[in-house]
């Protein structure tokens, strides 16, 4: 009875052990920088969480065991007892985490990258073309022998002539604050030069400003010759990257670069082109534009022709849709718009005949309704300015698209326009089958 009352004990400490030991893994995450890959830092994070629920449930119970308590207050006793060890282990357990781990020091809030200018020998010849390995390290040094060390970026092809000796940048990740700071610099495959750098556990504002030029050797040695490589150094703070733009800045971005490559359109630009611009919706200046500038051609009605009677949809759908756009239209688009007509008849042929296991997605009608809905408002433009009578050839597409009334885009794309402008223009009335308009 007493061990069953001690696993009830037990359980809150092992869930305090299982907070403790989720606490300490998220934080060693950050200080070890554990990869995500592969799920790799969450897995530590619960494993570790798991170790501390165990911990935090052998140590209630061999607590309980130990003190054997018999009524509420020894429960009590044993339980605060847990409690504390727990909780005394797992800051002891973070502390020898932090300790050990290297974490970078902060100023202002921000991370710290080592800026360096690397001053060679007087002798020296311009670095800018060198081919070889250029690099900087940061060595966190302890007991003479260095401990861990962070490579950074050594930028010969940077350098600059002052004072007739050339200076190379570089810069470096200020990556802990364990132990002394020690930093080596090869340039172009050559031979490593280090010095100890006095940049200490936790930097103050005064080391964001240059350093004196290091090596500095105490009195009563000589100064440092201009024949070796010198240093100096500043620290400066690693800022956040911006925030993403809003939705407003975006779309004001990109309407900036659209109207820019507008503008940078010739007059006389392929005929294409501003055609496609004249796509876009009528109150857009852009299309406004364009339409005037095609309007201009003297060779319009033949571009738009010629695109009509193309096998590409795109390109004659542009084509068929301008013609709305045509104050006064040209007789010389007749022709080409009953050939249009002719053209959708012999697609709704092959489609008629086309088994749906052939065509499951019934593409050829979606092309067909496509090139219908940009036929049908070019020749109603014509019927209204110039008086054409298109009847015949609607005639013919309704009544091939009616063979396919497994087709919901012909049905309601086709069909139902068709039979009511048939109706509206020649009194021949729709079928019972035919859809409603809209």
């Amino acid at each position: 009875m007493h061990w069953f009352l001690y696993i009830l004990l037990a359980l809150p400490v092992a869930a305090l052990g299982l907070l403790c030991g989720g606490y300490i893994g998220d934080h060693c995450v950050r200080w070890y920088r554990i990869s995500s890959f592969e799920g790799g830092s969450g897995y530590f994070v619960v494993g570790l969480a798991l170790l501390g629920g165990v911990v935090g449930l052998v140590t209630a119970l061999v607590t309980a065991g130990a003190l054997a308590p018999q009524q509420g207050p020894g429960y009590l006793k044993a339980f605060g007892t847990s409690t504390g060890i727990v909780l005394a282990m797992a800051c002891l357990a973070l502390l020898s985490c932090w300790l050990l781990a290297d974490i970078p020091p902060r100023l202002h809030g921000r991370e710290l990258t080592i800026e360096v200018e690397v001053r060679l020998p007087a002798d020296a010849p311009s670095p800018r073309d060198a081919q070889g390995e250029s690099r900087i390290e940061l060595h966190s040094v302890a007991g003479r022998t260095s401990r861990a060390s962070q490579r950074g970026t050594l930028r010969p092809n940077e350098a600059r002539l002052e004072n007739g000796r050339w200076i190379v940048p570089g810069d470096v990740f200020l990556f802990t604050m364990r132990g002394h700071r020690s930093l080596s610099f090869r340039l172009d495959g050559g031979e490593i030069t280090g010095f100890l750098a006095p940049i200490p556990a936790r930097p103050g504002p005064d080391f964001l400003a240059w350093s004196d030029w290091y090596p500095r050797p105490p009195a009563p040695n000589p100064p440092w010759p201009d024949s070796r490589l010198s240093y100096r150094f500043r620290l400066r703070t690693i800022e956040p990257p911006p925030p993403p733009p809003s939705a407003e800045e975006s779309r004001a971005r990109e309407e900036a670069e659209a109207q820019a490559r507008f503008d940078a359109i010739p007059a006389d630009a392929p005929f294409d082109v501003w055609l496609a611009y004249s796509r876009h919706n009528a109150t857009d200046l852009r299309a406004t534009i364009a339409t005037e500038r095609l309007l201009a051609r003297p060779d319009l009605a033949s571009e738009l022709a010629r695109r009509m009677q193309l096998s590409d949809i795109e390109p004659a759908t542009d084509a068929l849709r301008f013609v709305r756009r045509i104050p006064h239209p040209s007789p010389d688009l007749v022709d080409p718009l009953r050939a249009v007509a002719r053209t959708l008849g012999e697609r709704l042929r092959e489609f008629n005949v086309t088994p749906v296991e052939v065509d499951p997605s019934y593409e050829k009608a979606a092309d067909i309704s496509r090139l219908f809905s940009a036929w049908f408002p070019a020749v109603s433009h014509l019927r209204e300015r110039l008086g054409t009578d298109f009847t015949s050839e609607l005639a013919t597409i309704l009544t091939l698209a009616r063979q396919r009334p497994d087709s919901q885009a012909l049905r309601a794309d086709v069909v139902r326009v068709a039979s009511h402008y048939l109706h509206e223009w020649a009194g021949v009335a729709p079928l019972p089958t035919d859809p409603k308009p809209r």
